[in-house]
């Protein structure tokens, strides 16, 4: 699952692009609207991987300690590096920075 406050963004899409070159990952939503996605997350399924952005209308470090224990892995991608201990300190399991390659990705 991706959240991002961009979907239309070349980012955004590209990531699409890299989840689906990963052979048994399947995207499962993606949404813009953090609270949708909070939502989809904790009344529908149990997700593997969720991708997050640092800077949103809710933080992606808020959104990640509310679904942690729903979330096997949690990854940021983002433009600021500078966030990265406000990742780990939610038990992020990846922070990337952007651009972020294929290589990096996987």
């Amino acid at each position: 699952m991706l959240r991002d406050d961009n979907i239309l963004s070349k980012s955004f899409q590209l990531r699409i692009e890299y989840l689906q070159a990963v052979p048994k990952l399947s995207l499962l939503e993606s949404f813009s609207d953090p609270t949708a996605a909070v939502r989809a997350i904790k009344e529908n399924q149990r997700v593997d991987f969720l991708f997050l952005d640092i800077n949103m209308e809710i933080s992606g470090p808020d959104i990640a300690r509310i679904l942690r224990d729903d979330v096997r892995f949690i990854v940021f991608v983002t433009g600021h590096p500078e966030h990265a201990p406000d990742a780990f300190s939610v038990h992020a399991d990846r922070y990337l920075v952007k651009p972020v390659s294929f290589q990096k990705f996987v």
